[in-house]
């Protein structure tokens, strides 16, 4: 299936596809020459350079804090194992010495992990799961392509898109339970179309797609269509309607499954992801990727994080404490709230208050938290499940700004 599908995506791309070599080769490639004067006219599309986020470094020191709790990025709860830490403690000893080459120690111990028999092959590395899927992008969408996405979900998708000058076709969630318009994304493919890209549990509402709207277009899509589908929150999901992905990728139909390090394994300060796909996509996207791609610490780091288990469980117990904790806190409060099956969940704020308002206001007790706007989104805030104190100490906040009176 997937020969079938990369001939069609080279026919459909006018890519010419030399040998077994895999190499594409575009006519419409811009050439630049070096000089001492930066060119008159930059590649389109422009991105202007990242801001800088207020860090917590930044509101200890501006509002006199001890302790400041980020419930705005979806960190863990525990942290990472002490067993990781331990194994890139020892690994940044030898930083003067290059790291493997490949990867294939840290994919090895993921197929180990997983089972369910995949292999080493079915398995890419990158840093962080938001290159893996960068990386798909840069193989499977060049200019004048099309992607299909779901908004309201991860903003960074469009960007990544229009970086390859490929066009987003949004088929936007449906109301008010944010599922997803099957009908809506198969009408909305064309001869252009080249990926889906879903986020499963979906950012920033915590829903989930179920394993029904999955497998109905799996079934219903044409082969040449990538599903790209960011899991990097299934180990919080306790609904028995998620989908088996890994079962489709078992029988080789084209669909690249993201994960990463940064959630339940309590390391995203160690920018280290992956993806699962059959062994054929997995290859071809790991082609395109450098030579000593993960350093000493990542390998280090999520090897023995892998080895460790007990750990990744204790996360994800101690998320979900928490979000039933604050679940009830809102209920006494006489808040709504989005059920989530992630490690956040979205507040609805009453009309008298402002989400940006509430935002801002929360810095100087220590709290961050992210403000949400857009489709069924509007006046409401994501808030990541943080240790006890954090949830205490918003719940306590939160309560006294919504009992102020209105200016």
């Amino acid at each position: 299936m997937y020969s079938l599908m990369l001939a069609l995506y080279l026919g459909f791309s006018g890519c010419q596809y030399v040998g077994n070599s895999g190499k594409c080769y575009y006519t419409d490639t811009p050439t630049y020459k070096h000089t001492n004067t930066p060119p008159m006219n930059l590649p389109n599309p422009h991105f202007p350079r990242p801001q800088l986020h207020t860090s917590k470094a930044q509101l200890r020191e501006q509002y006199g804090l001890e302790k400041v709790y980020r419930l705005s990025y979806n960190e863990s709860v525990l942290g990472p194992s002490p067993k990781a830490v331990a194994a890139m403690q020892a690994a940044a000893a030898e930083v003067g010495d290059y790291p493997a080459f490949a990867d294939a120690p840290l994919r090895d111990v993921l197929a180990e992990t997983w089972g369910r028999g995949l292999t080493a092959d079915h398995f890419y590395t990158a840093s962080s799961g938001y290159e893996t899927i960068e990386l798909a992008l840069r193989v499977f969408l060049q200019a004048g392509d099309e992607m299909i996405v779901a908004h309201p979900t991860f903003g960074i998708y469009d960007k990544l898109a229009h970086i390859q000058r490929a066009r987003v076709v949004d088929v936007p969630l449906l109301l008010p339970d944010f599922g997803l318009d099957v009908a809506g994304i198969l009408a909305a493919v064309t001869d252009k179309t080249r990926v889906l890209l879903l986020c499963n549990p979906n950012n920033p509402t915590g829903t989930i797609f179920s394993a029904e709207t999955l497998h109905s277009l799996i079934t219903q899509l044409p082969n040449h269509i990538l599903i790209i589908s960011d899991e990097v929150y299934i180990d919080f999901v306790d609904s028995a309607e998620f989908p088996d992905t890994l079962s489709y990728i078992l029988h080789d139909h084209p669909i690249v499954m993201i994960q990463s390090f940064s959630k339940a394994y309590g390391m995203a300060g160690l920018r280290l992801g992956y993806a699962i796909a059959p062994p054929a996509i997995a290859n071809h996207i790991a082609g395109i990727q450098r030579g000593f791609h993960q350093n000493r610490m990542q390998l280090a780091g999520g090897i023995a994080a892998l080895r460790d288990q007990a750990h990744k469980q204790a996360n994800v117990q101690a998320a979900r404490d928490g979000k039933h904790w604050l679940y009830a806190q809102c209920d006494r409060l006489g808040l709504s709230y989005i059920p989530s099956q992630t490690n956040f969940f979205v507040l609805r704020l009453p009309n008298h208050v402002q989400a940006a308002t509430i935002a801002q206001n929360l810095l100087p007790a220590g709290i961050m938290v992210r403000p949400l706007k857009g489709r069924g989104l509007d006046n409401c805030l994501r808030i990541s499940i943080g240790p006890p104190a954090a949830n205490q100490l918003f719940i306590v906040n939160l309560a006294r700004l919504l009992a102020q009176k209105p200016a």
